[in-house]
């Protein structure tokens, strides 16, 4: 999105900026815990599982992301990055992190859903005894999904950004206001469809959370009470998924948020504050990434442990 270092003044520019640098420090430093551990894993183990794979994939989108974003708010914040109309190799990059990240979470989701969930349908078994290959080709489809839709429409919708800058240069007055107005619905129809793409992993997350959860409460309900570690299990399986869930909800309402002001309001600190809450999506997912992940949460507490000693 171009927008102005203008619009932003005094303590809301500050505001933004040490929020945006607060969750990239906070989400690099757990995104690239989560690489690194999976990374050392594969040089001792020499065997890469399809859930290490997923969750570095994911990790270093998600870096990406966070961090071309910190970038673009801190460049507009004290530059004016776009006065001229022209895009930046920042707004490519936050773009495609931005889909593909939400295309490999999906993959995670589904990842989940065939490994833990107990359907007798014969596709759900047929699925889930290729569980490897059937992860490893989604990644490989949604990443070049998010390739061959983002570049081509970012494209499209630079070439608006452009003849929209022209405009509000040459004219003023009630021309001015009548080119805005004309353009606006045109505008939105671009960013809607363009952020349709997030939708669809979206709609495929929910579904296999939904089924996920409900195949996980059915066999709760099934266990007896004689078994009260499996049922704790279970239990905290789906309270992680569900807060996936809630994360990916509030990130696609930051995203819409963040579109609705910025074409019909025009306002600058209301598309960063809503980016922002879009952005604690990658971040606080991460986290619970790392608590209930046993390789992951055993790693961390073993640095805690030594960090503990040292001090």
């Amino acid at each position: 999105m171009y927008l102005s270092s203008t619009d932003i003044q005094g303590p809301i520019k500050k505001i933004c900026v040490m929020l945006a640098a607060a969750e990239f420090l906070v989400g690099g430093l757990a995104n690239g815990f989560i690489g690194l551990v999976n990374f050392i894993d594969w040089v001792k183990t020499r065997r890469v599982y399809s859930i290490d794979l997923i969750l570095t994939v994911l990790a270093v989108s998600r870096i990406i992301f966070m961090g071309s974003f910190t970038s673009i708010i801190i460049m507009n914040s004290y530059l004016d990055l776009y006065a001229d109309g022209n895009p930046s190799y920042l707004e490519h990059l936050w773009n495609l992190s931005n889909h593909v990240s939400s295309w490999f979470g999906t993959c995670l989701s589904i990842f989940y859903f065939l490994k833990i969930t107990t359907f007798s349908h014969p596709a759900f078994l047929w699925l889930k005894w290729r569980i490897n290959k059937v992860v490893l080709g989604m990644m490989v489809i949604s990443f070049l999904i998010s390739l061959l839709i983002n570049l081509p429409m970012t494209e499209k919708i630079n070439e608006i950004y452009k003849i929209l800058a022209e405009y509000k240069n040459k004219a003023n007055g009630t021309h001015k206001m009548q080119i805005n107005k004309s353009h606006k619905q045109i505008f939105f129809f671009f960013l809607i469809f363009y952020h349709m793409e997030g939708f669809f992993p979206f709609g495929v997350s929910i579904i296999s959370c939904f089924l996920l959860v409900f195949s996980l409460w059915r066999h709760t309900q099934q266990i007896t009470a004689s078994r009260n570690v499996s049922t704790e299990v279970h239990k905290k399986t789906m309270k992680s998924m569900v807060s996936f869930l809630f994360l990916y909800l509030l990130y696609h309402l930051g995203i819409i948020m963040a579109n609705v002001s910025y074409v019909f309001f025009e306002s600058t600190p209301a598309v960063f504050l809503s980016m922002l809450i879009a952005a604690t999506y990658p971040l606080a997912h991460s986290i619970i990434l790392i608590k209930e992940n046993n390789k992951l949460r055993q790693a961390f507490l073993s640095i805690v442990w030594q960090l503990k000693h040292c001090f």
